[in-house]
């Protein structure tokens, strides 16, 4: 990657990390422990003038940040990336889709390999922390405290030696599968080009399809996996507190807001002309 773009996913990486930290000042959260934000938007932007390579940078980046230094912590984090990586992955395939001609079956075929990805992204994550915790002993004394601030309260949350190596475990593991991704990307993503996006016809069809993988992705993620572990409770009895479409819908909501923004950003705002290096 040239300077240019490393200079980029590093500063866009800073913006996400801001985003995250005030979250809970300008978030909306919600009754099933997701906060509708802004995080994604510096993420889907540096798809949009860079590429999916740095956008995965920037999304990894952003996860590790979060693992840190957010009261979620790494099951948080592993969440938002989860979530996140469809509105970029869906747009990315379908560039291949219609690189020659526009092809329906082409598009359903990648969109499912979209929603794939994702899923093993997040199965791979998890089940590397599961597998840390039958290695690594608990450690009692606290190495560090996150701090959470929410409107006008402030708390603190410790974090064990332990609690760090165990959050880092998921990350690396989606790192190196998201290097795996990247260097297939590279052999079939010559000639792709993200202007085909300054269509707002175009950009549209492309976000409901990836805010239906994201829904399918993060309604199995949260009933399966993060709903249990924030409530303590069965996937059975969450299903019951929360239905579906909730789950669903607030994913949507959040894909729209992340996806309209950033390419306003792009396409009104001039970025896509003045910064844009594929």
């Amino acid at each position: 990657m040239k300077t240019y773009k490393l200079t980029a996913v590093a500063m866009l990486s800073c913006v996400a990390a801001i985003l995250q930290v005030s979250n809970g000042v300008i978030g909306i959260p919600t009754n099933f422990g997701m906060t509708v934000d802004l995080v994604g938007v510096p993420i889907l932007l540096g798809f949009l003038l860079f590429g999916l390579d740095a956008a995965m940078y920037i999304a990894l980046l952003t996860t590790l940040i979060i693992t840190l230094v957010a009261p979620t912590s790494w099951i948080g984090a592993i969440m938002k990336f989860t979530a996140t990586v469809p509105m970029f992955l869906v747009p990315a395939f379908y560039m291949l889709s219609v690189k020659k001609s526009f092809d329906l079956g082409k598009i359903l075929i990648n969109v499912f390999f979209a929603l794939f990805i994702s899923m093993m992204l997040f199965i791979l994550s998890i089940n590397a922390n599961f597998v840390g915790k039958s290695v690594v002993s608990p450690a009692s004394s606290t190495l560090y405290t996150v701090p959470r601030i929410d409107y006008m309260n402030f708390t603190e949350t410790r974090v064990t030696a332990s609690d760090l190596l165990l959050g880092l475990l998921p990350v690396a593991t989606i790192t190196i599968f998201s290097f795996i991704v990247l260097h297939f990307w590279g052999g079939y993503s010559k000639d792709t080009n993200p202007l085909i996006f300054s269509s707002a016809d175009a950009m549209l069809l492309v976000t409901l399809l990836a805010m239906i993988v994201r829904g399918i992705a993060m309604v199995i993620a949260n009933y399966y996996f993060a709903g249990p572990l924030f409530f303590h409770t069965s996937p059975a009895d969450l299903m019951k507190m929360v239905p579906w479409y909730a789950l669903f819908l607030w994913n949507a909501f959040q894909g729209f807001i992340e996806v309209a923004l950033a390419w306003t950003l792009a396409f009104r705002f001039g970025f896509i002309e003045r910064y844009m290096k594929w």
